[in-house]
């Protein structure tokens, strides 16, 4: 009975691992666990084309308010040739310092996150200073008038 269980786990139980290159993790996990290379597939994914990159950063932006679509669509393609270009780098500075850098869908996405939350932020400051602006020129007016009366 034991011995048909441990058959069925064999044959039926599939576990999908999903690690980044980047930085240290992968290569001590690797080292502690010598069976993850052995006995296991490795698939590594390659980077993702260029229409892949504007078609994600698209339909990323889609959710975002913009003053018009053709910013929309100029900021979908910055955001692909950023991550285009920065490959395209780390391989020139493979070449030169022996140092790996690594950018993944991950980055990409990271980059298109980083990007969502700096305009969400900075919308929030301009509305603040646009509020206070108000208010100033709103008291600067109420005592205007209240010297006036004074007078």
């Amino acid at each position: 009975m034991a011995a048909q269980f441990v058959d069925r786990v064999r044959e039926y139980l599939h576990i999908c691992l999903c690690m980044s290159p980047v930085g240290d993790a992968l290569r001590i996990r690797a080292r502690n666990f010598p069976s993850l290379v052995n006995c296991c597939t490795l698939d590594w994914f390659s980077s993702w084309p260029k229409e892949a990159l504007l078609y994600v950063s698209t339909s990323f932006l889609k959710e975002i308010e913009l003053p018009s679509n053709e910013i929309r669509e100029n900021l979908a393609n910055m955001c692909a040739s950023v991550h285009v270009s920065v490959k395209e780098e780390s391989e020139t500075f493979w070449g030169e310092l022996r140092r790996r850098i690594y950018t993944t869908p991950k980055s990409y996405l990271d980059l298109i996150g980083l990007y969502t939350n700096k305009l969400e932020e900075k919308r929030i400051e301009y509305n603040t200073n646009k509020d206070r602006l108000a208010i100033g020129l709103k008291k600067l007016s109420d005592t205007k008038i209240d010297i006036e009366e004074f007078k």
